[in-house]
């Protein structure tokens, strides 16, 4: 019987923690700031891609401006309405970190059908390699929320090796990069083993496209577009790269 009460109190506990994190993320953010007429209104969604943004330039400032930049660019596309204080806001965020795991638990919540989350591990992963790179406290801050968002392990590979294959064509020159490479990256951003049958790949395929493909943009906005116009090129390059396998 104690077992039973200490299982549901923790219950409990877990589920009043979730209202609060929620209220606070849904009213405002930081506790220590007041509205004010010069304040302007509290976008969450747009707070959280900000926290989560300045935890990512936290783990490499050596492009500090490329990645401003990026984040100023990014912002203005995908929340044209906002009226934000980005760099108030921005930089309240860098002095005062907020943990992955309070942001994610809001996201995960609030943003149910899976493309939405991963938009977010694109926007990370994007503002990640603005340098051309990616080191290892980027990768695990990028693990860490793609665990935190109830993304698979398939997804986190595929979105690592679509930065892969592009920085890898953009840097390469001719044929310099060995097939064995080009067909491992490309495995990963298909989702797909090494030694994947044709059927599987075109399996995976099929379900790429029906996620990625630009028509399935066709109502949000011109940026949206242009970012899915991108990402389906990686997976056609990809599956062409895959096709060689067979000619």
């Amino acid at each position: 019987m104690t077992f039973f009460f200490i299982l549901i109190l923790v219950f409990l506990i877990h589920i009043i923690g979730n209202i609060k994190n929620d209220r606070a993320w849904d009213h405002n953010l930081f506790t220590n700031e007041q509205p004010t007429k010069e304040m302007p209104p509290h976008d969450p969604l747009l707070e959280a891609y900000i926290s989560l943004g300045a935890l990512m330039v936290r783990k490499d400032s050596s492009a500090y401006r490329e990645k401003i930049l990026y984040l100023n660019n990014y912002f203005s596309r995908y929340f044209p309405n906002s009226h934000y204080d980005f760099g108030r806001s921005f930089t309240e965020s860098l002095k005062n970190p907020i943990r992955p795991r309070v942001i994610s638990n809001w996201l995960r919540r609030k943003l149910p059908h899976r493309k939405q989350r991963l938009q977010i591990m694109y926007f990370l992963a994007s503002l990640a390699t603005v340098d051309g790179t990616m080191n290892e406290r980027e990768i695990a801050l990028l693990k860490e929320v793609n665990t935190l968002l109830n993304l698979s392990t398939k997804d986190f590979d595929s979105i690592i090796a679509m930065y892969t294959q592009q920085q890898k064509r953009e840097k390469s020159s001719g044929n310099s990069t060995s097939r064995a490479t080009k067909l491992e990256v490309a495995s990963k951003v298909m989702g797909v083993s090494t030694n994947a049958s044709k059927e599987e790949i075109k399996k995976a395929y099929r379900r790429l496209v029906k996620l990625h493909h630009p028509d399935v943009f066709a109502t949000q906005s011109k940026a949206h577009q242009e970012i899915a116009e991108k990402r389906f090129i990686e997976i056609q390059k990809a599956y062409e790269t895959l096709e060689t396998r067979w000619k």
